[in-house]
């Protein structure tokens, strides 16, 4: 669900927009071998805090792995997850929430990707699961 208050008042013909938060008009995930590139764009933003980059193994449970902080509307972001490898499963969800400085939120929509781990990486990074 994109994240705006939709207020519309007609007075003489004339409809005027009023949104709070972030509205995203675009949002891809991307897959880089084992790496996950998340893209995505603005329109309005209004008292937005940050986003919220959450991941899914099953697509029910999110957990966060990074925060973006924003660059005021009509913007474009990217962030790109490096952590996965620490994960069995190689297809992952993503969302973001969209935190409003009141604290409210609310998410975008849920971009599903399958990466592709080479042997020895996902060896070293069992290794390394190991040891946290």
């Amino acid at each position: 669900m994109q994240r705006f208050t939709f207020v519309v008042a007609f007075l003489f013909g004339v409809a005027s927009a009023a949104f709070a938060g972030a509205e995203i008009i675009e949002f891809e995930a991307l897959s880089l071998g084992d790496r996950c590139q998340l893209v995505w764009r603005t329109a309005q933003e209004t008292n937005f805090e940050m986003f919220v980059v959450e991941r899914s193994s099953d697509g029910s449970r999110f957990l966060p792995v990074g925060t973006v902080e924003p660059q005021g509307s009509y913007s474009n972001y990217q962030y790109t997850d490096v952590s996965p490898l620490a994960q069995s499963s190689r297809v992952f969800f993503y969302r973001l929430k969209l935190l409003d400085r009141d604290q409210s939120f609310d998410y975008s929509v849920v971009r599903e990707v399958s990466l592709v781990f080479s042997a020895l990486r996902h060896t070293w990074g069992s290794i390394k699961a190991m040891f946290r």
